[in-house]
């Protein structure tokens, strides 16, 4: 095996253990069935060269990752949801008006919490850095 691919296994399993996944996601206030998504996506692993790579736990390391370091980002897509869901009650016009404003609170929201964590800009270079990774992949 190569050594990107060696680097991607190590940094793949490098993910915190299904346990301290579990026990960040039961402290959350998400639905139950929403959890037991995301316990299943942090149990996908896949065996590549005889070796086993943990991409669920990976995945969702990096997401909640992501949700620590750009709240702001988050919460202006939450709230933009809401918001959308609020107008699609409205009767009549409700369906309408949100194919017209959904998008546009959503990038609203977006651009909002972007620009409260702007102070954050080390994102594309994590997102970046996390992508190259698994490029490895197609190399090896």
């Amino acid at each position: 095996m190569s050594t990107a691919f060696d680097s991607l296994a190590r940094e793949l399993n490098s993910a915190p253990p299904t346990r301290k996944i579990r026990q960040m996601l039961e402290r959350t206030d998400l639905p139950a069935d929403v959890k037991a998504l995301l316990f299943e996506l942090a149990d996908i692993t896949v065996t590549v060269g005889g070796k086993i790579l943990a991409i669920g736990r990976k995945l969702l390391d990096f997401a909640l990752s992501l949700l620590r370091a750009f709240p702001g980002i988050a919460l202006g897509i939450i709230v933009a949801y809401v918001l959308a869901g609020v107008i699609d009650a409205i009767p009549l016009l409700g369906k309408l008006l949100r194919r017209i404003m959904g998008p546009l609170l959503l990038a609203m929201g977006i651009a909002m919490g972007a620009l409260k964590d702007f102070t954050a800009d080390d994102f594309r270079a994590r997102v970046d850095g996390f992508i190259d990774a698994f490029r490895a992949l197609t190399e090896a």
